[in-house]
């Protein structure tokens, strides 16, 4: 099968196009044909070395975390729940993940079908991005109808799930962006809008019940300031500070905490619920062939993606 693969660590460039043998699927598998791969931060995180002293790769390694197609073939312990040519998506729950490939094979706990009012570009884009925010609000933030929750990158690619998320459970949502993407956040349900090129929201004269900081570039001791008294704060940027608050927190009012999202059945089935109803968008940005997966982790790397970036894989 044909895969974008890394053989070292190292720049976009050492994304390259490799036959590698198609995977056999276990008894509690399923073979997952490839059609669109979606481009996460951890992606470039992982190619680069960025974060190798706590999660090393071995080489080469196929990154990918998310994926959309059909099922090619199903493990012997499955066959009396899941049918070839099912419409699916999917979230590998181990680094480097696999995705971007022809075939990728995965737990089926780790799947679920595909609404039907999503394509595969939309499906692929899903799983950890909105997993990510799902998990930041209601495991570390225990999100509550009527909370005041300020998104910090309300436009990325896990903010424009987190907004949508906090709003859709009742929450009073402000959205810190750039001012050009304003009118998409109120689009998807932002109360109000803060242009991070004009304030800073950790000076603002006001209290925030969640602060969820999707884009790590906030710390915890700064968003204090604007933490209620019995504030919830959570990051996607783990760093030793971080850590440290995480642990005093558990002493104190407020709370502190850093998401790494994992890959759960029942998140990813609300989630993909959501989805179906059509309460929960996703924003595409660029779709990216797979022969480009170099652009496409460049275009990530730059941090002004507005929602996700997929790598279209097959028809």
């Amino acid at each position: 099968m044909r895969c974008i693969a890394i053989q070292s660590y190292g720049p976009p460039t050492r994304l390259q196009m490799m036959e590698q043998p198609r995977p056999e699927v276990g008894p509690k598998q399923l073979l997952i044909k490839v059609k669109a791969a979606s481009v996460n931060p951890i992606d470039w995180k992982l190619r680069s070395g960025m974060v190798r002293w706590v999660v090393p790769l071995k080489f080469p390694a196929v990154l990918g975390f998310d994926v959309a197609g059909e099922i090619e073939a199903v493990g012997m312990d499955l066959e009396s729940q899941w049918s070839i040519g099912e419409q699916v998506c999917a979230y590998a729950p181990h680094p480097p993940g696999g995705g971007y490939a022809e075939f990728m094979v995965v737990d089926a706990e780790h799947v679920v079908h595909r609404p039907g009012n999503l394509s595969l570009i939309e499906g692929a884009s899903i799983p950890l991005a909105a997993s990510t925010a799902w998990q930041a609000l209601f495991d570390i933030c225990s999100l509550r109808p009527g909370d005041n929750v300020l998104i910090n990158g309300a436009s990325g690619g896990v903010g424009v799930f987190a907004t949508q998320i906090a709003k859709i459970h009742h929450a009073k949502v402000t959205a810190v962006c750039s001012g050009r993407n304003e009118g998409l956040v109120r689009e998807l349900g932002a109360d109000e809008v803060i242009n991070y090129h004009e304030v800073d929201f950790t000076q603002l004269n006001r209290k925030f019940d969640v602060i969820f900081d999707a884009v790590g570039k906030a710390s915890y001791r700064d968003c204090c300031k604007v933490l209620s008294r019995n504030g919830r704060f959570a990051t996607t940027l783990p760093s030793v500070e971080t850590a440290a608050f995480t642990v005093l927190s558990k002493l104190q009012r407020r709370r502190c905490g850093m998401v790494l999202a994992s890959s759960r059945k029942k998140d990813l089935q609300a989630i993909y619920g959501l989805a179906g109803e059509g309460k929960l968008r996703t924003i595409i940005d660029e779709v990216f062939s797979l022969d480009r997966a170099a652009d496409a982790h460049r275009k990530s790397e730059d941090g002004h993606a507005v929602g996700k970036i997929v790598l279209h894989v097959a028809d």
